[in-house]
């Protein structure tokens, strides 16, 4: 969150508003409260969920330690009155008590919490989010910032904070999408799966990235790699219904551009070349 009140300064340092700095400044104070709260309810969650788990595998190696002993001789074993017992209570009262730990979702109370911190603390819409996307873009125009020295942190060669990942940037380029703006749609989704090849715990996924990235590289008027994208995206999720209708529009497309090259002379053939190349990390770069 220090990496928004750094953003939050420099975006209303720009503007010379001072007022309008403070007020954002209190407002990303509380958001910082907000996450603090939520933090300290997920430590609480995690560890009661891993004394859940501790519990159940303290079961799990006393149920293996005993068939394991009966497995040796089972008819020495179940001849014995008390292993017969016992057998009998780990299948009957002491299963129930796994079930009942296994069935208990300690997750309720803590989304209970969660829903209950609403009434009490600072959360941002998604239109929140929007606008401080749509400010994010702004000040990468202003300066004229490349993009991947934006995702490192880097504004005019100032470190201002930690690098995104590729799902930030991802959700970066969706946000500028839903506000129809395919330009800096591309930017970010192009940088998304720059830093997707390099990650080893992905925050997102190429199929998703190819996703619009595809249909934002139509809207900007290439149709050409739009299709290769959208192969690609097949590709990876075949029945992919909205890929498939894109496919079929665009090669529509391509056939009209190429019949009114014919007729203008431009082209003495109306076939479309397939073209199996797959789009590559570098390759987006490059479009």
């Amino acid at each position: 969150m220090s990496s928004a009140l750094a953003l939050v300064l420099l975006i209303l340092t720009f503007h010379k508003a001072s007022t309008e700095l403070f007020t954002a400044l209190a407002d990303m104070e509380e958001l910082l409260e907000t996450e603090a709260v939520l933090i300290a309810n997920l430590d609480n969650y995690i560890r009661v969920q891993e004394d859940k788990l501790n519990q159940l595998r303290r079961k799990s190696a006393e149920y293996q330690r005993e068939h394991t002993e009966a497995a040796k001789d089972v008819g020495t074993y179940l001849s014995n009155p008390v292993n017969a017992f016992l057998l009998t209570k780990r299948l009957t009262t002491d299963w129930r008590e796994v079930e009942n730990l296994m069935s208990y979702d300690v997750g309720s109370d803590f989304l209970e919490n969660v829903t209950n911190y609403r009434d009490v603390l600072k959360f941002p819409s998604d239109e929140d989010l929007n606008g401080a996307a749509v400010a994010l873009m702004r000040l990468q125009d202003t300066y004229k910032l490349d993009t991947a020295s934006v995702a490192r942190g880097e504004l005019n060669g100032i470190q201002y904070s930690t690098e995104m990942t590729a799902g930030d940037c991802f959700e970066l380029g969706r946000q500028t999408y839903l506000n129809g703006d395919y330009y800096h749609t591309v930017l970010w989704m192009r940088e998304a799966m720059d830093r997707l090849s390099q990650e080893v715990n992905r925050t997102t996924t190429k199929a998703d990235v190819l996703e619009y990235l595809a249909f934002s590289t139509f809207k900007q008027g290439n149709v050409h790699t739009a299709l290769l994208m959208t192969n690609e995206l097949l590709e990876l999720v075949p029945d992919h219904e909205r890929a498939v209708g894109n496919k079929v529009y665009y090669e529509k497309e391509l056939e009209k551009e190429a019949k009114q090259k014919a007729l203008r002379g431009d082209d003495g053939s109306v076939d479309v070349p397939v073209d199996t190349t797959t789009v590559s990390s570098t390759q987006l770069t490059q479009l």
